[in-house]
């Protein structure tokens, strides 16, 4: 068994959230702490991390929106209600870019070809020109764009299992056959996409898939819809990777959600995910955080997940 990657890229005094803001570094504290024991030592090594031409981010959202996401010189200001943003905010999220791309490039290089990268703030409702849901780049985005540029490769696919429709990431490929997106999420919720019905457009039609979930879905459904629906559709779509918006606000005792998820299902969503890609892309699957805004929850759920994708 080979050992996952990771990366954490989570400093709180480069994003420090505003007092009581559910999006605070305390949300991954204890998952932190938990990874540094010698049960999940066994199951990572640390993966190697560089720094990237701001250019990339300009791949997936305007270099309008970049600019003013880089040149902010406050220290506090909100795209919205709860989207905040400081001096250094942008700097963390390359942070966390920058991590996923790193994992990118050992995937279809040396290794490991299976990573996770643990850190705030998330990315998946970001879109084109707008900050939204506590996101301000959307790194699963700019990762999927990396891989088909930098390696050539003919087709990404992405799946969303946050509890929030990843709607930001469903709009910038809507109209795109070459990256097939996954959702697994609740409806209605924030942001109150994520229908069946969307399903894509023009020349994209049918790689957008929607999965919107009740209120009360618990771990039973969770796996088994993985097992038939999600793995089904990611061997016959035989991407060249799969990337991950790994949200564990799908916990049940998760503030922001009204799942009943447990760790039990984030392991097997896991380890699927980990026997899909050996099957069809080679074993490449970068994970990357999203949201989990309950500390003891996002403890439990990642490191199930982390032992899931490393193959117990």
């Amino acid at each position: 068994m080979d050992p996952i990657g990771l990366a954490i890229a989570s400093a709180p005094s480069k994003h420090p959230a505003p007092p009581g803001h559910q999006e605070s570094h305390e949300r991954l504290a204890a998952a932190i702490s938990a990874l540094q024991e010698p049960e999940y030592q066994a199951l990572i090594t640390p993966l190697n991390t560089s720094e990237y031409n701001c250019g990339l981010l300009s791949q997936v959202h305007s270099e309008a929106y970049i600019d003013r996401l880089a040149n902010y010189p406050g220290e506090d200001q909100r795209h919205d209600e709860e989207t905040f943003q400081t001096s250094s905010s942008f700097d963390a999220s390359c942070d966390m870019t920058w991590s996923l791309l790193s994992a990118v490039e050992a995937a279809f290089g040396e290794g490991p070809a299976r990573s996770f990268v643990l850190g705030r703030p998330p990315g998946h409702h970001a879109g084109r020109e707008q900050a939204m849901g506590f996101c301000l780049v959307n790194h699963v985005a700019v990762a999927a764009q990396y891989a088909l540029d930098r390696f050539g490769v003919d087709r990404v696919a992405i799946v969303d299992f946050d509890v929030h429709h990843g709607n930001g990431t469903q709009d910038l490929f809507y109209d795109r056959a070459n990256v097939l997106y996954l959702s697994s999420h609740q409806h209605p919720l924030y942001p109150g996409t994520g229908l069946r019905t969307e399903r894509g457009a023009d020349g994209g039609e049918g790689f957008t898939v929607n999965y919107p979930l009740a209120v009360g879905t618990a771990d039973s459904e969770f796996i088994s819809l993985f097992e038939n629906e999600v793995a089904p559709s990611l061997r016959q779509f035989h991407p060249d990777i799969v990337l991950v918006s790994a949200g564990f606000d799908g916990h049940a005792l998760d503030p922001l959600g009204g799942l009943d998820l447990t760790g039990v299902g984030f392991n097997s969503v896991g380890r699927i995910l980990r026997e899909t890609a050996e099957d069809v892309c080679k074993g490449r699957v970068v994970s990357i955080m999203e949201g989990g805004y309950n500390p003891e929850a996002n403890r439990e759920s990642i490191c199930n997940y982390i032992k899931g994708i490393a193959g117990q």
